[in-house]
């Protein structure tokens, strides 16, 4: 590491370090790993065994819609780090294509979302937060340029570095609630535009309309009645879609909904 290398790291480091317990923590993290290796695309999410994707920061100029619109509304779950880390994946750095081809998954993700994000080469950097809690940090590239060993051997040696500041900053983990991204827009229009995409990547419409619903604080009886159908219609719409979006009941419902409000711009 040169010398103007090593200032620019430690002074990145003193920010992380001053960051520590406020919302330009992400920001300053992101900013850390940058030092070590250059990527065109940086994404932070918070992972928790049986919970949604939490949105913590990105710096993403391409495509970025897919990320609140489609992945934050239950792609994730087709994502493989998602799916690794629910079936124990260790702190580590991962190539996402050497992933899928170790432990065989993704493949209706790869040709599908992930094309579309038109991201060619990503790493993602692991750190465990708590137990069934992890942080984890995209890199990706937009040229078909791998990310090397070295540049891979870089970031494991950051990497206990990373864990211990993360540890620092979430003692209790990243929670379950999103940090908001900087667009800010009229609330009622966000609420309006949240409620019309809530679980349109993975939900069917009647799914969707039954979730709105369930959002909007009315019964299986109520809804039926909104909607046209019975109520054991309603009640086995409301099991299919709790199960898609790996939720077990209307608070975890809504508590989805709130980070999708929060993300979706």
């Amino acid at each position: 590491m040169s010398e103007s290398d090593q200032q620019e790291y430690e002074q990145a480091l003193a920010q992380v370090i001053s960051a520590l317990g406020t919302v330009a923590f992400p920001r300053r993290l992101a900013a850390l790993v940058a030092t070590r290796v250059v990527a065109d695309c940086t994404l932070m999410l918070g992972y928790r065994s049986g919970g949604p994707a939490i949105y913590l920061y990105d710096n993403l100029r391409h495509r970025r819609e897919l990320l609140f619109q489609q992945y934050l509304s239950g792609v994730y779950a087709d994502d493989p780090f998602y799916r690794a880390l629910s079936s124990g994946l260790d702190e580590g750095v991962y190539s996402l294509r050497s992933l899928v081809a170790e432990q065989g998954m993704g493949p209706h993700y790869m040709a599908g979302f992930y094309d579309a994000t038109g991201w060619q080469e990503e790493l993602g950097l692991v750190v465990a937060l708590r137990a069934g809690q992890w942080l984890t940090l995209f890199l990706g590239r937009l040229a078909p340029r791998p990310f090397d060993r070295e540049e891979q051997a870089r970031l494991r040696r950051l990497l206990p570095v990373l864990g211990a500041l993360c540890r620092q900053h979430w003692p209790k983990g990243c929670g379950a609630m999103a940090q908001a991204p900087p667009e800010q827009t009229d609330m009622r229009a966000r609420v309006e535009l949240a409620l019309a995409s809530l679980g349109q990547s993975r939900l069917t419409r009647r799914e969707r309309q039954v979730a709105v619903l369930l959002v909007q604080g009315l019964d299986n009886d109520a809804i039926a009645g909104e909607l046209g159908i019975g109520a054991g219609t309603v009640k086995n719409h409301r099991k299919h879609l709790y199960a898609k979006l790996g939720l077990d009941s209307r608070a975890a419902l809504f508590a989805f909904f709130i980070n999708h409000l929060i993300t979706d711009g």
